[in-house]
């Protein structure tokens, strides 16, 4: 398997890669060999067709936590009719452009909503489900190797 999650020692590996099109533009892969169009803001060369790195890593987030809140609201049988996660980030604008903050609004639509049961999902989510928020406030260690081909 080229692309994909392998288990050794306990931990779990994913891989995915990022091919680069033309320009500014790349297509993110994954295992299942779905794509994702990364680009740039036109301002800087790209085509702004795509989601920029940084739009991707705030989807990221939000769908993780997205997926885990949905989950546990149906496993305490709420009625949700429409739900979504909006996600706003502020970066700072010297370089690099890091995140200092990070904002998630939870949308949740349905009948009977118990509201104790969307905070508590949401806590669930924050603390002890969602790898992406667990990433993002743990500092992984980030390594790196490179290829040169003739």
């Amino acid at each position: 398997m080229l692309y994909g999650n392998e288990e050794s020692e306990g931990k779990k590996k994913m891989k995915t890669r990022v091919k680069w099109v033309d320009g500014k533009q790349f297509v993110g892969i994954n295992e299942r060999n779905s794509g994702i169009v990364i680009d740039s803001l036109v301002e800087v060369g790209g085509e702004g067709i795509g989601f920029r790195p940084t739009e991707l890593l705030l989807t990221a987030l939000a769908g993780c936590t997205a997926a885990d809140v949905i989950s546990i609201l149906q496993k305490k049988r709420q009625n949700v009719t429409d739900f979504s996660v909006e996600v706003e980030g502020t970066q700072r604008e010297s370089y690099p452009q890091a995140f200092e903050e990070i904002k998630l609004t939870y949308k949740v639509k349905g009948e009977n909503i118990d509201k104790a049961a969307v905070e508590r999902a949401i806590q669930l989510s924050e603390e002890k489900y969602c790898s992406v928020r667990a990433t993002l406030e743990g500092n992984p260690r980030i390594t790196h190797t490179y290829e040169i081909e003739d």
